[in-house]
């Protein structure tokens, strides 16, 4: 599966459509990492586009998802996303 199978609204062949798509995701980065809290739990949760199955040899991640599969993914992206920012907190950082 090529790499524009997994980005919304991209074609192959559509050079013009998918250079403005880019541009379009790079300025929506900012709301797009924020949103990660949601919608990372739901895709894996629902297994959308066969994620959960590409994330199943991460402890906790159920090849066919789930509502535990789901939790575990926002624990994960809980984690990630503000560990470094704890961690400097308990060190008094």
């Amino acid at each position: 599966m090529a790499f524009l199978d997994y980005v919304p609204g991209m074609r192959t062949g559509a050079t013009g459509r998918n250079v403005v798509l880019g541009v379009v995701y790079v300025l929506l980065l900012p709301v797009l990492s924020t949103l990660a809290f949601v919608w990372v739990p739901v895709y894996v949760g629902i297994n959308y586009n066969g994620i959960a199955r590409d994330l199943s040899s991460v402890p906790g991640i159920s090849p066919d998802g789930g509502w535990r599969t789901a939790v575990v993914a926002f624990v994960y992206v809980t984690v990630i996303s503000l560990g470094p920012r704890i961690v400097g907190l308990l060190l008094g950082m």
